[in-house]
Formats: structure tokens, sequence, C-alpha cells
């Protein structure tokens, strides 16, 4: 396990691009410090420029990098982080503007999976990440369903065993009350979000 992380690493760092378990659906992603794998990301992808991607990280203090944490954030994440939770909250100036939602916002999470987050954990910055498919497509819930064409595109595709068979719950924290905008892994019902 270990050797494939360092391995990911690396093809990160030169700015490659990674197919990947999760603790949801499987994924495919390029380090966030590297604005040209992002834009191959995408190309790869065939995802709309500007549409907004979320960024896996391993530690509370990349999340913090990354976004601006309140106290509504920083509570969701000590109850459901690592898990399938995905928390947009407002962008710090180190995220790219082209991963970026509406008001300068940001999806994160931190996912439930120990090769993966081994792996985060060995980044500056975590890694920007959506589901293994073409835009327009179902997500993968298992690596023999990752379309052949989409893992011949990136420069690794990791092996393991995702541990989920839905995508993360994504809430926008930016908003009062907090919005669900995709039900998922965690049960909207769950989550504390009137206030």
């Amino acid at each position: 396990m270990e050797k494939q992380v360092v391995r990911a690493v690396s093809v990160l760092q030169k700015g490659g691009i990674i197919v990947f378990p999760t603790d949801t659906v499987w994924g495919i992603g390029a380090a966030l410090d590297r604005p040209e794998a992002i834009k191959k990301l995408y190309e790869i992808k065939k995802r709309k420029a500007f549409k907004p991607t979320a960024v896996l990280v391993g530690s509370l203090t990349q999340a913090k990098k990354l976004g601006e944490l309140n106290s509504r954030a920083i509570s969701l994440i000590k109850d459901f982080w690592p898990g399938g939770l995905t928390l947009i909250v407002k962008a710090t100036s180190i995220v790219p503007l082209s991963i970026q939602g509406k008001n300068n916002t940001v999806g994160l999470r931190m996912p439930d999976h120990n090769l993966l987050l081994q792996l985060l954990n060995k980044l500056d910055f975590g890694l920007v990440a959506t589901s293994a498919n073409f835009a327009g497509m179902p997500a993968p819930t298992q690596k023999e369903v990752v379309d052949e064409r989409l893992k011949s595109l990136a420069d690794l595709v990791l092996t393991g065993e995702n541990s989920g068979l839905e995508p993360s719950t994504v809430v926008d924290l930016t908003s009062r009350p907090a919005k669900v905008l995709r039900e998922g892994l965690v049960p909207s019902g769950k989550l504390p979000l009137d206030n």
C-alpha cells in the first residue's frame, strides 16, 4: 500500500492525473497546486470549464488552508469527517478560480478511506477530485465499471476497493439556513442544518 501511495504522490506532483477508490464512488483527480493538471482533468472528463469541483483533504489543517471554516463547519466536521459529507464554504485565495463555485466558494471533504487519507496527507493542499466518469455519465461504484477509455487517459490507476456505493452528501454552508445541494452517503436528516 505504501509503495502505491508514494508512486501516486510522485505522479500528482509532476502534474499527473490519478484514478482512485474512495469511501463513496471511484474518483479521478489532480493536485490542487498544479494548474495544468486541473485543466487536463477537466479535458479528460469533458467537464465544462469553471464548473466547480470539490477538493479532498486529509486533515483539518489542510481544510483550513482552503476554506473559511466557521463554527457551523467545525461542528459538522467533528461529527461527520472523515466521511461522506462535502461542505461548501468560502474559498481562501489558495483555491484556483477554475474550480470555485459562485461567490468564491469551494467544496471540501475528508474521505473515510485509509489509502486515500495516506495519500492526501502527503500532499500540500489536497486533491481536486470528481467521480471517475465522463461528464453526464453515471458515477462508478466499482472499479470494473470505470470506463476503460477514462482509465487510459489517466497517468495512474490505483488498486483497492471503494467502500461506498453513492456519492457524498453536499451541503452549502454559505447560506442560512444551510442547504442540501445533493443527497448522498450521509442522510440529510442526520445533519443539524436549521441554524
